[in-house]
Parts: C-alpha cells; sequence; structure tokens
C-alpha cells in the first residue's frame, strides 16, 4: 500500500484493502455482470461478493456506500452489493439466480 492509501477497517479495526482497490475490484465484477439482464446481474454480483470476498472486503464495500453513495462505483455494483442486505427474503443459504 502506498504511503497515502487509506485502508479500510473492519469491526476489528483490521485494515482490508486500501478503497481504490475495493472499488476497481468491485467494478471488474460490475463489468463481467453488465451483460446481463438486470435482475441476474445484481444477483450475479452479490454472489461473487459473498462468495469470493472476506467479510471485511464486504463490510467495507457496503460501508462506502452508506457513507459516500457508491462514488466512483458503477451503479448496478452498488445495487448488487446492495442486495447483500437486503432483508425482503431470506437468501442466506442461495446463490442460484433470481428468485422472482
Amino acid at each position: 500500500m502506498s504511503e497515502t492509501a487509506h485502508p479500510h477497517t473492519g469491526t476489528m479495526g483490521e485494515a482490508v484493502l486500501d478503497m481504490e482497490r475495493l472499488i476497481a475490484m468491485a467494478n471488474q465484477i460490475g463489468d463481467f455482470f453488465a451483460p446481463y439482464p438486470p435482475a441476474r446481474r445484481s444477483e450475479g454480483i452479490r454472489n461473487h461478493l459473498r462468495t469470493y470476498w472476506d467479510p471485511r472486503m464486504r463490510e467495507a464495500l457496503l460501508n462506502y456506500i452508506n457513507t459516500q453513495g457508491g462514488k466512483n462505483l458503477h451503479e448496478h455494483v452498488v445495487a448488487g452489493a446492495k442486495a447483500l442486505i437486503d432483508t425482503g427474503t431470506d437468501k442466506k443459504g442461495y446463490y442460484g439466480p433470481p428468485q422472482v
């Protein structure tokens, strides 16, 4: 990490990654899912973040969205990340396509 980088921390105060790097990674995921229909795109991003990202990374991303409004993130990445905390349906154990 560069001297000017500001790592975001999880609840335990541990440095995760520089926020710029998390944004770049999240947008790369968004680029992959961009051609998908909206519901599948959001679910694909959610599933990828949930499956492959460390919980501290997800927490830092959601905190960034809540405090900074998701600035510099693709709109569909923000939607997919917010789906991680969607309480409308119980999706805790579900990783497949959207259940409509």
